[in-house]
């Protein structure tokens, strides 16, 4: 759901105490910074840091069949029990699918797949998609959880989705444990969670590239975070094609195919890393005037991007944005 590169940089030149680690996971370029005085120390925390990202994804992917999600999504009708990861993710994303009235929904896989994304999207890229299963009936409502047994009930079609959850929910993890040690930031695909900022600085120093892969194009507007996560969803970057049509990975609940929209991305930024990646895939689907009605009813610095070009930044986000080329309503 990271559809726009953000880079963090300092404020001041960077230092031999801001240790880098940058590696592949989740279906994406994950790069952590971490200030600490040990470089050795640094780097084997870092280490540890990567092998939980790993870990999460091998918990939450739906491209392997052996993953603990893919193995709930085979047992339908039936209470499964699940691991604390699984659990708390799934938690998570239902609470969101309650709060923006299933605008946000995590049961639509099987409506992804119909669409064509039936593999990772590096493999997808390179091949039209293909047509895929039926779609199911059910929606997020339809799941039931058990909070004493920490187990999970899924009506008959239901598959679960939990990539950008799944992915915030590991970031923020990473970075709730990093901060024992020192100020750190992740950098997920472009959603940005961010603890203490660096010792000589506000925060991290973070700019925000408009839509698309163009990247000779100025940043939109900039920010410093700290101890929050900013989440981008958009169609702009992650799209295949299926037969003569595009599509996208944001699905309209509402239809069960990619949504027509008329927003290209969304930013979000909130303390709470699900609840930032709900909002922003929240909003996409809902288009400009409902989706910044809902961002301003729930307070959020926000910056919405249309098809014509143009940025609409929510009060809070115009508050605390250096130097944006935006409208604000």
């Amino acid at each position: 759901m990271m559809l726009t590169q953000m880079t963090p940089v300092t404020a001041q030149s960077p230092t031999p105490e801001i240790h880098v680690h940058t590696f592949r996971a989740m279906g994406s370029q994950i790069t952590i910074w971490l200030e600490l005085d040990d470089a050795q120390r640094a780097y084997a925390l870092l280490a540890e840091a990567e092998t939980l990202f790993t870990q999460n994804e091998a918990i939450l992917t739906r491209f392997d069949e052996r993953s603990e999600l893919m193995q709930l999504n085979a047992q339908p009708e039936t209470w499964v029990p699940v691991s604390l990861t699984l659990w708390n993710v799934i938690e998570k994303a239902l609470k969101m699918a309650a709060h923006t009235q299933g605008a946000f929904d995590p049961t639509v896989l099987t409506a992804l797949q119909a669409a064509g994304y039936t593999q990772t999207f590096d493999a997808l890229s390179a091949a039209t998609a293909n047509n895929s299963p039926p779609l199911a009936t059910s929606t997020w409502a339809d799941v039931s959880l058990n909070p004493q047994q920490h187990t999970v009930w899924l009506p008959p079609g239901c598959q679960l989705d939990l990539g950008g959850v799944g992915k915030g929910y590991t970031a923020q993890r990473v970075v709730e444990w990093l901060s024992n040690y020192g100020p750190c930031l992740v950098n997920a695909g472009g959603d940005i969670t961010a603890g203490d900022p660096p010792s000589r600085d506000f925060g991290w120093y973070i700019g925000i590239a408009p839509p698309g892969i163009d990247t000779n194009q100025p940043d939109l507007l900039y920010l410093w975070l700290r101890n929050a996560t900013l989440a981008t969803s958009g169609i702009d970057y992650r799209v295949w094609q299926q037969g003569d049509a595009q599509q996208h990975h944001i699905i309209d609940p509402q239809t069960n195919a990619p949504a027509k929209t008329d927003l290209l991305s969304v930013s979000v930024l909130t303390a709470t890393a699900s609840v930032a990646e709900g909002l922003a895939t929240a909003a996409l689907v809902l288009g400009h005037t409902a989706a910044y009605e809902l961002l301003c009813r729930n307070g959020m610095a926000a910056a919405l991007v249309q098809k014509t070009g143009e940025v609409t930044l929510t009060p809070l986000m115009a508050q605390i944005a250096i130097s944006p080329k935006t409208t604000v309503l």
